[in-house]
């Protein structure tokens, strides 16, 4: 996609040319599949008639800006289609395709001779017009080629004058009457009212053809160097250089003032690929005049692209000799230093040993304090343990008297009750007497006991419980002085008491029992099974 300059520099057209012709292959193929189709039609098709004359005339068109030797044949061929058909329009038609692709070539003086051959005073329309066009690029590529006066001016003056006439034909406003407005503001140097006819073709944007935007480009670009601007007339004649490269055109000249300009900023390799590129499309069109453009500058560019690369190698053998001259004073810089230092190795060597010896004896030191520092741990460890037992033996055996002392008081009026009761012959009341929700209460204190010392030793261990599981498995008992029946069982797992049977007995369950709830509690905890009673243990 091409757009105006007015957002975009030199330097990425120039980035997008390089991208356009990477894809030249592509856009070359399209153009081949067209020709092949034409050439499909044309050979299933009688020579004789106006279908075959179109069918070679659109060949021409394929080839006029692509091959000159396939377009020159072609326009032949047309010539000969149209003059058995006896058709004038069609003949003179064929001419003017003749003349332009000897034109093109460079073969000014045969395109003269083709030209004089037609009858102006024929002609009207768009045949009048095609001649006019052709006649003035013939005079301008004639003034190109002997660029000498008086010759000069005479053949733009003619070239100027059929271009007038030709703009007579052209209805204004339209494309195409910028364009020639355009060229002939050029040819008198009002670049500035040539860069705004110019503009408003470029402005039409992605529906413009190929051709046309190549042409327009081409012609901006000259104006601005014109004016001295040549990072503009860089970023156009790229802007030409990749519509040329996307229609497959082969009949260049952007590319060509390209490597030129390129070159003079410095850029060798670039401008080597734009003028070998250019040099492949013209020897592939077989355009003299340009084969001659080109060559005069191919040696020059290529002179300076090798001078730079042995600018670069001089550099670099400079370099390299001075890497080597640096070296070999640092080698005998080393030899000299250690041949003086030789003895004072030797003392420093005595002394790494005695320093060796002793820093095994300090290591030997280290490891010994190491393992009486681990010592001390273990007996610090074991001590905490101790202080935690001895912490909880106190509590509980206190807690034990009292529980033992209420507990006699309680036997002591159950055996006088008792007593009565078999003195007064009342067994109903006996029995009654020796319900088992006495013992169940019994043991429902013993519980709160149990629970009151226990928080009262582990404080927060009701919190630190809770936070091993997710919010909504976390459980709490029913006031701050007990606990649940799970967090009874992992509480005598805190004690040290760790044996289910032992537990089972404590909280009058069965063995079975203790061992579902620890594993129902496990699995609904955040912790790893196995480090579970180990993170208990820790609270």
């Amino acid at each position: 996609m091409l757009v105006g300059l007015a957002d975009e520099g030199m330097g990425y057209w120039l980035k997008k040319l390089d991208e356009s012709l990477d894809h030249r292959e592509q856009f070359e193929q399209q153009r081949l599949k067209r020709i092949d189709q034409l050439k499909e039609l044309l050979a299933t098709t009688n020579s004789d008639d106006v279908r075959g004359y179109e069918l070679a005339y659109g060949l021409y068109d394929e080839y006029k800006s692509y091959c000159y030797d396939s377009a020159k044949h072609y326009a032949y061929d047309c010539l000969e289609r149209a003059e058995r058909m006896h058709d004038a329009e069609r003949t003179v038609q064929s001419k003017n395709a003749i003349a332009f692709s000897l034109i093109s070539a460079g073969i000014l003086s045969e395109a003269r001779e083709v030209l004089a051959s037609i009858d102006r005073a024929q002609l009207s329309g768009s045949l009048l017009g095609d001649y006019f066009e052709h006649q003035s690029q013939l005079w301008r590529s004639m003034a190109d080629y002997v660029h000498e006066e008086p010759f000069y001016t005479k053949y733009i003056t003619l070239s100027n004058v059929y271009l007038d006439s030709l703009k007579q034909l052209i209805p204004e406003g339209t494309l195409r009457w910028h364009s020639i407005t355009g060229s002939r503001l050029m040819r008198d140097r009002r670049f500035d009212e040539a860069i705004q006819s110019f503009s408003k073709i470029l402005a039409t944007g992605d529906t413009l053809d190929l051709h046309l935007r190549a042409m327009t480009a081409a012609e901006m670009a000259w104006a601005y160097i014109w004016q001295g601007d040549e990072d503009k007339a860089i970023a156009y004649f790229a802007q030409s250089a990749i519509a040329d490269n996307e229609s497959a055109t082969r009949e260049i000249t952007a590319l060509y003032h390209l490597s030129r300009l390129v070159y003079k900023q410095g850029d060798y390799d670039r401008a080597s690929r734009y003028v070998h590129q250019a040099l492949e499309d013209v020897n592939f069109y077989n355009s003299r005049l340009r084969k001659v453009e080109i060559n005069d500058i191919l040696p020059i560019i290529e002179q300076d692209r090798y001078d730079a690369v042995r600018s670069q190698r001089n550099w670099l053998f400079a370099t390299s000799a001075l890497f080597v001259a640096l070296l070999a004073g640092i080698l005998w810089s080393y030899w000299y230093i250690h041949r003086k230092n030789r003895k004072l190795t030797e003392a420093r060597a005595e002394i790494a040993a005695r320093a060796e010896q002793l820093l095994q004896a300090n290591t030997q030191l280290e490891e010994a304090n190491n393992r009486l520092e681990e010592a001390n741990n273990r007996l610090e460890e074991a001590n905490s343990r101790l202080v935690e037992a001895d912490k909880i033996k106190t509590a509980y055996i206190g807690r034990s008297f009292y529980s033992n002392a209420e507990f006699i008081e309680k036997l002591e009026k159950v055996y006088k009750a008792i007593d009565r009761k078999i003195t007064a012959r009342q067994y109903d009341d006996l029995r009654y007497t020796l319900r088992e929700s006495t013992l169940n209460s019994e043991r429902e204190s013993m519980y709160e006991a149990f629970d009151e010392t226990f928080l009262k030793l582990f404080p927060h261990f009701v919190e630190r419980f809770n936070m091993l599981f997710e919010e909504g498995d976390r459980k709490m008992p029913p006031n701050d002085h007990s606990l649940t029946s799970e967090m009874r069982i992992f509480a005598l797992i805190r004690l040290g008491i760790t044996d289910s049977e032992r537990i089972s007995k404590f909280l009058d369950y069965s063995v079975h029992t203790v061992n579902t709830y620890k594993t129902r509690i496990k699995n609904r905890s955040t912790a790893d099974n196995d480090k579970f009673e180990g993170l208990i243990m820790q609270i």
